[in-house]
């Protein structure tokens, strides 16, 4: 069974300076499901405004994606999937003087 990213690890490397940063995302998590949970009543009434409005299709895709992800049981599914996908992900951006390195664990 697949399981949710517990932390994410940043580390910055300039040239003078270099720290870690340690992000629990276990505890985050619960932040932003009362958050989604404040914030449903807005979110309802703009996706009901929109549709009716036919004003949906004039969105940024960012936006359209969002509430798309918010209006199917299907979407929601996949972006769990792509959540709990992300354990063992790791990213390293390099330039000549700095590092940043990502890795969620």
């Amino acid at each position: 069974m697949r399981r949710p990213p517990m932390l994410i690890q940043v580390q910055i490397h300039g040239q003078e300076k270099r720290f870690p940063i340690w992000v629990p995302l276990f505890l985050l998590l619960p932040l932003a499901l009362l958050l989604l949970i404040i914030l449903s009543p807005l979110i309802l009434v703009a996706i009901i405004v929109l549709r009716l409005t036919g004003r949906e299709g004039q969105l940024s895709p960012g936006v359209s994606t969002s509430l798309g992800i918010l209006c199917s049981v299907r979407r929601i599914k996949a972006a769990l999937d792509v959540l709990f996908s992300m354990p063992g992900l790791r990213v390293d951006v390099r330039n000549r003087n700095e590092r940043i390195y990502v890795s969620i664990i």
